[in-house]
């Protein structure tokens, strides 16, 4: 191993060592290089969209993934307030078996809207160095959707599908195709929201629903952030703190509404927002993503091998309480608190 492999950074508990690639970058030989595009991934997809969909009993998403060979080769139902990793990890609910492909590449979140009905979609890069694209052809970090959705990483298109709650989709694929609601396609990403691609092409509403006026928006978000080394001298309003401990090992964070709502990834990688080295092996190198959606914070499991506990309890994805705590690794603690008086 050469020295660059050795290099040692600084983690919340002090210096850790470089991690090996969590992904293989280049060409691969024998893959594809490409995935399918949104019409022709959706078509092949669809069968087992509209299987997963007659299983749904309340709001959720159908989720199917196609490789560059035009084969279904994974396929989940994502409901309301779960959530799933998609990679190569063995732990990962949706698994792209591809070396291009990062261990964990991407967590994907159906949030509850507080009138009910259809989730909104929410995806997470992992900090992989690979963004995943978007039906408009833009590389992405983050996005939110309110309805079908689609998604490209390597050699895979995705489709999510709302589902449940009384919906219907057509029998043929080609029908439901054209009853996809239009898209749009809106940037968050610069401090002034502007349409990205205003040219992209946009489908008709759904014919077997003419009196409601869906539209699906596709929101672009920044990547999740790293948090700088200065704690409490950090130059921004806090909106929370994060406390993690290991036995005699401590470190607290202080963190604003606009670092939460772009994510925190946590975990023992250097891509990660608050890493924590080698303190603890049984954290994973990606192992929870914090994130603050309105005025909740979110924690949610990123495809972690040993998974994430609160009061003892297994935990996927969960909304905090303004003070709250969880567990992790061996004998990780992390607890959050919530700033008196913070407003979103």
């Amino acid at each position: 191993m050469g020295d660059h492999d050795r290099e040692e950074r600084t983690g919340a508990f002090g210096p850790f060592s470089r991690n090996e690639p969590t992904y293989v970058p280049g060409e691969h030989r024998g893959e594809p290089r490409t995935a399918a595009g949104p019409r022709d991934s959706f078509l092949i997809a669809y069968d087992r969209l509209a299987e997963l969909s007659s299983a749904a009993r309340r709001p959720a998403f159908a989720v199917a993934a196609v490789d560059g060979r035009s084969r279904v080769v994974a396929a989940e139902l994502l409901e309301t307030g779960a959530s799933f990793a998609i990679g190569r990890h063995t732990k990962c609910r949706l698994r792209l078996l591809s070396e291009a492909v990062s261990l964990r590449h991407v967590v994907a979140l159906a949030v509850p809207r507080p009138m009910g009905g259809s989730p909104v979609l929410r995806v997470w890069d992992l900090n992989t160095g690979q963004p995943f694209r978007t039906e408009d052809g833009q590389e992405n970090a983050a996005v939110a959707s309110e309805g079908a959705t689609y998604l490209s990483i390597g050699q895979f298109a995705l489709w999510f599908l709302p589902c449940g709650g009384g919906r219907v989709w057509p029998a043929r694929a080609a029908d439901a195709w054209k009853a996809l609601p239009a898209r749009s396609f809106v940037d968050r990403r610069s401090p002034a929201p502007q349409e990205r691609r205003p040219g992209v092409r946009a489908l008709p509403r759904a014919p077997f629903d003419p009196s409601h006026d869906e539209r699906t928006c596709v929101t672009s978000y920044g990547p999740p952030l790293l948090l700088g080394g200065g704690g409490d001298d950090e130059p921004e309003v806090a909106w929370g703190t994060i406390r993690l401990q290991s036995g005699m090992s401590k470190a607290r964070r202080s963190v604003s509404a606009e670092r939460l709502e772009q994510g925190i990834l946590v975990g023992r990688y250097e891509r990660c927002g608050l890493s924590l080295g080698q303190i603890d092996i049984n954290v994973s190198r990606v192992h929870l993503l914090l994130v603050r959606i309105g005025t909740d914070v979110w924690a949610i499991d990123t495809g972690s091998s040993n998974g994430v506990r609160r009061k003892g309890q297994a935990v996927e994805a969960v909304i905090l309480n303004d003070t709250d705590q969880l567990e992790f690794g061996s004998g990780m603690v992390l607890n959050w608190s919530k700033t008196e008086h913070a407003e979103a």
